[in-house]
């Protein structure tokens, strides 16, 4: 098979694991850190937090950090917190599976004569089997090992002393079994304050035990996520370590997009990869976004900067989806600022999109803090504002030309 017959290697999308990784290593090193001293101790330590907007990888690395876990012999499970459901509900579902195949485990040792289901695990199916219950109505579970009806627990009905409940009697049974066990929970700003309060709660008073437990969590949200999380309990700006990442520097980017094509027998011009790193900020999805357009109208087994031009404007005209759903969601008064912004060129002072829009920056400050919080703009230096994501500039100005 020639080169240009060879399949796309890049794979733009929500949630998509690229073909090459690149510029996580130093934040990845740290998680398998944290999987070395939890394995080795049987103890969790401080939950994480990634911010960043959307973009960058967040669900990617969460994914990459469950495989390398799951490859580590950990119990895994995902929850992506949010309408519709609840953090609880989803929480109790993504455990479900684990536990049942923890509980096959147990009963097959029985049946061969060793030892079976412990106490610990026959305590954790009680436990969840009555949490879940609790917060999703969800009747009776099986889970091929009987629980013994003497063990039933009865729950307080606070979600957080109930959820530290379930995680502790899970970290129990996860000592005993010698496999700890990380969650990760994506989109975590997107959960009720009800939610966030009782999972503050849960894992505060897990973090206070005399041996914390094995369980890891690590979660994921915009960057206004740590003041989300410091308004449903105070004392959580100390209770997380908050790890930020943005977009990738110039030689993760260039990484990103020649790596996979070279595996393949195809390169990239200097030119072309400057190009590409340029118009997307180097900002993950919308590199892998250009690589693939640059992919299929290459013609040759180089890409070059004509290549990557023409890409560009396919992955932004490709984007118009997600521009759309950021300018929809905007309010009229942050639409007002998002339109004077664009104008702008789209980085500019407060004080000129004030001005542009005849009010004083102080007016502006709430419309202003709400998009910062959406993830429509960020404030590279004091006073002044940018877009995150490459194109939308351009997408509000054609709005406004249009209009």
């Amino acid at each position: 098979m020639s080169v240009l017959d060879s399949t796309n290697p890049y794979r733009p999308g929500a949630g998509i694991s690229p073909p090459v990784l690149a510029g996580r290593d130093v934040l990845l090193g740290e998680f398998a850190g944290v999987v070395h001293e939890v394995a080795a101790g049987r103890e969790g330590q401080r939950p994480w937090v990634i911010t960043g907007t959307r973009g960058v990888g967040k669900t990617v690395l969460l994914l990459e950090m469950l495989q390398r876990a799951h490859d580590a012999g950990w119990v895994t499970a995902h929850v992506e917190a949010g309408p519709p459901g609840s953090l609880a509900a989803g929480l109790t579902r993504a455990l479900y599976i684990p536990l049942r195949q923890a509980a096959g485990r147990g009963r097959a040792a029985q049946e061969r004569g060793e030892r079976g289901a412990g106490a610990a695990l026959r305590r954790l199916l009680a436990v969840f089997s009555a949490f879940k219950f609790t917060v999703d109505s969800g009747g009776k579970l099986t889970f091929g090992v009987d629980v013994d009806p003497a063990a039933a627990v009865e729950l307080s009905g606070d979600l957080g002393t109930d959820l530290h409940q379930l995680l502790r009697s899970l970290g129990e049974w996860a000592r005993e079994d010698g496999s700890p066990v990380l969650l990760t929970i994506d989109e975590l700003d997107a959960a009720t304050p009800e939610d966030l309060n009782g999972l503050n709660k849960a894992l505060h008073l897990l973090g206070h035990e005399d041996l914390p437990v094995p369980v890891q969590v690590v979660a994921a949200g915009q960057p206004s996520l740590p003041g989300i999380l410091a308004r449903a309990n105070a004392y959580a700006e100390r209770l997380y370590v908050f790890r930020h990442i943005g977009a990738l520097d110039g030689a993760a980017a260039a990484v990103a997009l020649a790596a996979p094509a070279a595996h393949l027998g195809v390169t990239w011009a200097p030119d072309a990869v400057s190009l590409a790193i340029s118009e997307s900020w180097g900002v993950p999805f919308f590199l892998q976004s250009i690589g693939r357009f640059a992919w299929q109208l290459r013609d040759a087994a180089t890409i070059t900067r004509a290549d990557a031009a023409a890409a560009a404007e396919l992955a932004f005209a490709d984007a118009e989806g997600l521009f759309l759903a950021r300018w929809e969601r905007s309010t009229a008064a942050q639409q007002a600022l998002v339109g004077a912004l664009a104008a702008l060129g789209g980085e500019a002072a407060l004080g000129d999109v004030a001005a542009r829009l005849g009010r004083t920056p102080a007016s502006l400050a709430r419309v202003r803090a709400d998009l910062v919080a959406s993830g429509v703009v960020e404030v590279p230096a004091p006073g002044r504002l940018t877009f995150t994501l490459p194109g939308f500039a351009e997408f509000v100005a054609g709005r406004s030309v249009s209009g």
